[in-house]
C-alpha cells in the first residue's frame, strides 16, 4: 500500500511533467513557412512598385 502512495504522490506528477516538457507545441499559423514565404512575396511586389511599404507607415 505504500508503494501505491509513492507512485502516485512522485509518479504521477513525474510523468507530467515530462509529457509537458517533451510535448511539441503547435505552430502558429502565422509563423508557418508557407505564411512567412507569402509575406516576403507581398513585400517583394511592394518593392517592385515603389511603394516601400509607405501606405502602412504612420509618419
Amino acid at each position: 500500500m505504500i508503494v501505491l502512495g509513492w507512485v502516485a504522490v512522485v509518479g504521477i506528477p513525474l510523468i507530467v511533467f515530462i509529457a509537458a516538457v517533451l510535448w511539441p507545441e503547435r505552430i502558429p499559423k502565422d509563423r508557418t513557412v508557407e505564411a512567412i514565404r507569402k509575406r516576403v512575396e507581398v513585400d517583394d511586389q511592394r518593392n517592385r512598385h515603389g511603394d516601400n511599404g509607405r501606405r502602412w507607415r504612420r509618419y
